[in-house]
């Protein structure tokens, strides 16, 4: 196994799917509406997922969908979300 590049599609995922939560907890700030934020970000969620899937070519299991992308994207939503909230009302 070659673990420089299973870390490194590991980092890259990781990286890159915190800073679109991140931008999508900006985004859902301003739409003002929880209904609409969630949609929001279930929508990236699922077209990020997809992007990741055509970029890596190969195969994951659910193990590291789970831990390399959905949690690490709805945490950084939430927790990104909660402080434009808290900061900007």
């Amino acid at each position: 196994m070659d673990w420089k590049k299973y870390f490194d599609a590991d980092l890259k995922t990781t990286l890159a799917f915190t800073a679109v939560g991140i931008v999508v907890g900006y985004a859902s700030f301003f739409l003002k509406n929880n209904t609409a934020s969630l949609a929001l970000m279930l929508v990236i969620l699922a077209a990020g997922k997809l992007a990741v899937q055509k970029a890596l070519k190969e195969k994951k299991d659910a193990k590291w969908w789970l831990g390399n992308w959905l949690v690490v994207y709805i945490f950084s939503w939430f927790v990104s979300w909660t402080i434009f909230y808290n900061v900007l009302v």
